[in-house]
């Protein structure tokens, strides 16, 4: 009896090296292919755009966010679930992509722009988005957004960890019911960004999902500064 349990209990130890090795190699493949994108895009900045979308006609731009390891292109599906399994060359992977709210529209900004990554445990995709909510991230890091040819700029006005899906709104009915909505989402900050909003902001909203709870989300929310 007590063989048969120690032969069992080696096995489950097996097994369980396996998954952690598999699950690490996963992710550094993932992780390359990602890099190479990066240097493709760092490479051919007078042709990126058309480079990116022979790769995937689904590309729209790309997102950085200085202080964190944010770094990547962003693409627009026909809804908010493919890109959560699959990667930026459509191929089934944990890691997924950067991606755009469907509803938001690929060829212009609305008010609201929304985009989801997931947070990864290597700090890759949106894994250090929650860098925001630290102390020591700098108030005055921007995030930049190539969409359309023209570079974006945009500065966080908030960030807080939530499980509500309010903040997922993008039609509104008049220019105050938009403006309510955006001093709404300053005042759920866990942070004093100390920055004023305007009736006519055109705002970005980044998402991932928290390790602790499955509906669970950091959100960070920036207003547009440069592009328009």
């Amino acid at each position: 009896m007590l063989r048969l349990i120690l032969i069992f209990s080696i096995i489950g130890i097996i097994y369980s090296i396996y998954s952690i090795i598999t699950y690490i190699n996963e992710y550094r493949i993932s992780e390359k292919k990602y890099d190479e994108l990066k240097v493709l895009y760092d490479q051919n900045e007078a042709n990126q755009v058309q480079e990116l979308k022979r790769l995937n006609e689904d590309y729209v731009g790309w997102v950085t966010v200085d202080g964190s390891e944010i770094n990547y292109p962003v693409v627009h599906g026909e809804d908010n679930d493919f890109y959560l399994t699959h990667n930026f060359y459509k191929e089934e992977d944990k890691v997924g992509a950067i991606f755009m709210d469907y509803r938001n529209p690929d060829d212009s900004l609305e008010p609201h722009t929304i985009i989801y990554g997931h947070n990864m445990k290597d700090n890759s995709m949106f894994g250090s988005l929650s860098n925001v909510l630290e102390s020591e991230f700098s108030k005055d890091n921007p995030i930049k957004l190539d969409f359309q040819n023209q570079t974006y700029e945009w500065e966080i006005f908030s960030a807080y960890v939530t499980r509500e899906t309010d903040w997922m709104q993008i039609d509104f009915e008049s220019t105050d019911r938009y403006f309510s909505f955006i001093r709404d989402l300053k005042n759920k900050s866990n942070v004093d960004f100390s920055k004023e909003l305007k009736k006519d902001d055109k705002i970005l909203t980044l998402a991932t999902c928290t390790s602790r709870v499955s509906d669970e989300r950091v959100v960070v929310h920036a207003r547009l500064i440069k592009g328009e």
